[in-house]
């Protein structure tokens, strides 16, 4: 199936939930098929430029890629000229929660805290996103929505690069993804004070929902793999088999399970058709957010 290593595109930076679902599941189909694998970090454009990376890759099945839900928000927006319609979807992977959090050091520890500072100090608090108009900037708008408060959006490059901005003291929060805000949380370097899910995790159940707090925002992300269009046929239903062994083996659901990622398999059918719908809705939050172009 493969005449030289394997490349897998990754559009966000290094440590972020991307970065490390795309290794994770590399390492897995790298020990299946004994094959090199290696991870692409291509930045840039709130996921852009690693989108059109996989997009445009050689189709000769080597290189295949990890793409994120800004594939269906930067459109609505006019920041791209393409959709997930001109590249293949071959596997949906996982959903990654929004949450909200703050320093360990934040005078904050509960959500009303947060919320009640910024109603008496509108644009005050700086909170770290994900680029303009990502996923989790629709995130921090929809808390602000919510709670009927002001804050100041600055975006990063990845996950973990507002992560680190917010330890050193750049930003007061951050409204991205529960994988990396959760292994600081386990360090001790980070609170979360409320998650964007409709009912609490199982595996987190420490985590307050934002809607139990009485701010109605549910938000986050979605992680799968992609190849180019023109890869054949053939190879294209070789990644999807090979791909949905390695999301099925032990070492990846047990990477899910404590990474803070939400396993979620679709096929390469119920994938295309779930970025179908969702892109259809996500047009219309757009619209309701004002950020549609």
């Amino acid at each position: 199936m493969f005449k030289k290593s394997i490349e897998i595109i990754c559009p966000w930076a290094a440590g972020g939930g991307a970065d490390g679902n795309a290794r994770q599941i590399g390492a897995v189909v790298g020990e299946m098929t004994g094959q090199t694998v290696t991870v692409s970090n291509q930045t840039g454009g709130s996921g852009a430029v690693g989108f059109s990376a996989i997009m445009n890759a050689d189709p000769d099945g080597n290189t295949i890629g990890i793409i994120t839900a800004e594939l269906n928000t930067l459109p609505p927006q006019g920041l791209v000229t393409f959709t997930y319609e001109d590249m293949y979807p071959l596997i949906r992977l996982c959903t990654l929660p929004s949450v909200v959090s703050v320093p360990a050091s934040s005078p904050f520890n509960t959500l009303d805290e947060l919320v009640e500072f910024a109603k008496a100090n509108p644009g005050k608090l700086k909170v770290g996103t994900v680029g303009t108009g990502s996923i989790w900037h629709i995130c921090a708008a929809k808390l602000m929505s919510a709670a009927g408060i002001e804050l100041t959006t600055v975006p990063y490059d990845g996950a973990s690069s507002a992560a680190t901005a917010m330890l050193a003291g750049e930003i007061d929060m951050t409204t991205t993804e529960l994988a990396v805000a959760h292994a600081y949380v386990q360090s001790g370097d980070m609170k979360i004070l409320g998650i964007m899910t409709e009912e609490r995790l199982e595996d987190y159940p420490d985590y307050p929902t934002c809607r139990e707090q009485g701010y109605d925002c549910v938000g986050g992300s979605f992680q799968g793999m992609f190849c180019p269009n023109d890869v054949s046929d053939d190879l294209k239903a070789s990644w999807e088999a090979l791909l949905t062994d390695a999301y099925n083996s032990d070492a990846y659901q047990t990477y899910c399970k404590n990474a803070g990622m939400i396993p979620a398999y679709l096929d390469h059918a119920g994938w295309e058709a779930f970025l179908a719908e969702d892109l259809v809705t996500v047009d219309a939050l757009m619209k309701d957010l004002g950020l549609a172009k």
